[in-house]
């Protein structure tokens, strides 16, 4: 075992400076976010566009400084999707030092993993999860209202749905590596399937834009298939360390 052994204080500041790199990898691409704002405005709409009835689809500011705020909120989610390859390099090269050398190896996966899942739950939330709750939600609209469409409200209610679902994706990411460190075991996570399966209705219920169990399913399943993808990740470097290590006993 070629572990690196690290006191607390180099492990903080290994901690400082992976933080000082994703944090600039991060105003980078707000940067990026922010000239290119109007382009992200424009996908942002995206979902909801004929979705609004007539009169209702022309967007309002409600303060005179919510512009400059919206297009910096435009950037900063902008430059966190397009900053989150250099922010899971960070976090890997900040866990590495405790793994095996072999372990090591993993890192291009893993960062390209964890890139994909986080932008993958992001592309599934654009595309399939916010055009069905914006069509659900102006579906319960009464007769004789509309709907005046606070860029604001939006943007907070559909930023806060693509992270979240960027987030749960990463479910497999998480699963493997905490099986990689040595927290828990496939086989004790294995156990817990059933829960997972329980949480992922709960989630889907909670998230659905409609009540019926078809799209609930829909929406429960991907948590779940993930969750079983990461122990099956876990499963095969775990089997393959067991393999090697008796070659060599």
């Amino acid at each position: 075992m070629d572990e690196k052994k690290l006191t607390f204080a180099e492990h903080l500041g290994e901690l400082r400076r992976a933080l000082l790199v994703s944090g600039l990898a991060v105003l980078v691409g707000v940067v990026l976010g922010v000239i290119f704002s109007e382009y992200l405005d424009e996908a942002l709409r995206l979902p909801i566009k004929g979705l609004l009835p007539a009169g209702s689809d022309e967007p309002v500011y409600l303060g005179i400084f919510e512009p400059i705020f919206y297009r910096l909120k435009l950037g900063f989610i902008g430059g966190l999707l397009l900053a989150s390859p250099v922010v899971f390099w960070q976090l890997w090269w900040f866990i590495s030092p405790g793994l095996h050398p072999k372990e090591r190896k993993l890192a291009l996966p893993f960062i390209l993993a964890a890139s994909f899942f986080f932008i993958g739950g992001a592309a599934f939330c654009y595309f399939i999860v916010l055009p069905k709750a914006a069509a659900f939600s102006i579906g319960q609209m009464t007769d004789n209202t509309r709907i005046i469409l606070s860029l604001k409200s939006y943007f907070s209610n559909a930023s806060m749905f693509i992270l979240a679902f960027g987030l749960v994706f990463e479910t497999p990411v998480i699963v493997f590596l905490i099986c990689l460190i040595g927290l828990v075991t496939p086989k004790t996570l294995g156990r817990f399937r059933k829960y997972v399966l329980l949480a992922a209705f709960i989630i889907a219920a909670i998230v659905t834009p409609t009540p019926d169990a078809v799209n609930q399913t829909i929406m429960a399943l991907p948590i779940y298939i993930l969750y079983e993808l990461g122990m099956l990740a876990a499963r095969l470097v775990i089997k393959k360390k067991e393999r090697e290590r008796a070659k060599e006993e």
